[in-house]
């Protein structure tokens, strides 16, 4: 029996209530430690308190979903009909889960409906467009499935329940929404992968220099509104403190660039002239850290560690180049087919119960996680 109905899809708790007021104190957090020059580790510790990182992060609220779960030899008995609904047709990272939904239609024998929401990034996401574009799916019936990335978590919860109550089942990924009638939550581990990178950060420049007295660091943040910015900041900041002596760090800045290399070339451009001693330059994302190397290539400056994040074709080229030092691997085409197959199971009635919130790699160590020059060719090949 294919099992569609609202009713067989978990009554469960709002998946993450907590999470939205989280958002926006972080955000105005964030608003004020943009207009500090200059802080140092305990002082952002100080005024994060009302949601310690690894309280606030999804880490501890969600099951591990693990990447050797997904079945190689796999094929749907029927071509379902499944929508993916995606953010900014112009970000790598969303490329290539475009290219891998193409792939599984194929190897998995579905129709694939891709839509992106956005050409571009913005601060506040187009998130009137993605509900007109999940509204047409639903009522011109050509979907049995809807796998979403939304861009907002709050308004996107009525177009989602109506899907819901027409009997399409719905899975959520990468920013989860505040509605119980889904089938599951899929993300990445921002946090875990976050404080990875942070901890990597501080064994390179104590190994480098262990006499150093302080460690500088700058901060480039992606869209505000969306809450993998906030995760992987989170998780930049828990694993900075791992640094032997807190006083050490200071966290000179940190800025949104909205995701785009230019915006982030201009922000590093004016960091470069006000600071004049800056050791990493940590990105949420790879295009962000290649707008902060071309800067500091223009600005003549050198032994600035830069670092990025989902581990694009364009990020991984850059640590063969030289340009940026180091990136976190997303895996977008195992991510795709994760929840492609989830979301197969389900329709053909091979699984009934999903955990209400799912994260790829949860357990996963730094080894398989950050990608420098050191492991750059097995990614390359």
């Amino acid at each position: 029996m294919v099992l569609t109905s609202i009713n067989c899809i978990h009554k469960r708790p709002r998946l993450s209530p907590f999470r939205v007021i989280g958002i926006s104190l972080l955000i105005g957090i964030n608003s004020l430690l943009g207009a500090c020059q200059k802080q140092n580790n305990s002082a952002i510790v100080t005024q994060n308190q009302e949601k310690n990182p690894s309280e606030f992060s999804q880490h501890k609220l969600c099951q591990p979903l693990d990447v050797d779960s997904i079945k190689e030899s796999f094929q749907a008995t029927k071509p379902w009909r499944i929508g993916y609904l995606l953010k900014t047709s112009s970000d790598p990272f969303w490329q290539q889960i475009d290219q891998g939904i193409k792939q599984v239609s194929q190897d998995f024998g579905i129709q694939a409906t891709v839509k992106f929401t956005a050409d571009k990034p913005n601060s506040t996401g187009d998130v009137k467009n993605q509900i007109a574009l999940i509204l047409d799916l639903i009522e011109s019936k050509k979907v049995d499935g809807l796998i979403i990335a939304p861009e907002d978590s709050i308004q996107l919860v009525p177009v989602v329940e109506k899907a819901t109550n027409k009997g399409i089942t719905v899975i959520i990924i990468d920013t989860p929404i505040d509605t119980n009638q889904i089938l599951t939550f899929v993300s990445f581990d921002n946090f875990q992968a976050g404080k990875m990178m942070g901890k990597w950060v501080i064994q390179q420049l104590e190994k480098s220099n262990p006499s150093a007295h302080n460690i500088n660091v700058l901060i480039l943040e992606g869209s505000l509104h969306e809450e993998n910015t906030v995760e992987r900041r989170q998780g930049f900041l828990e694993g900075l403190k791992t640094i032997k002596k807190a006083d050490n760090l200071d966290i000179l800045d940190m800025k949104s660039a909205v995701w785009e290399t230019s915006k982030a070339k201009e922000i590093t451009a004016d960091w470069l002239k006000k600071f004049s001693d800056i050791d990493v330059i940590m990105a949420a994302d790879d295009q962000m850290a290649i707008g902060a190397s071309q800067a500091v290539a223009e600005a003549q400056r050198s032994g600035i560690l830069i670092t990025g994040f989902d581990g694009m074709n364009q990020g991984l080229n850059a640590i063969k180049e030289g340009k940026i030092n180091a990136t976190v691997n997303q895996i977008p085409e195992i991510q795709v087919k994760l929840m492609t197959q989830l979301m197969i199971d389900y329709l053909e009635g091979k699984r009934q119960y999903f955990p209400p919130c799912q994260l790829i790699w949860k357990n996963q160590t730094e080894s398989s996680l950050i990608i420098t020059l050191e492991n750059i060719d097995q990614y390359l090949k």
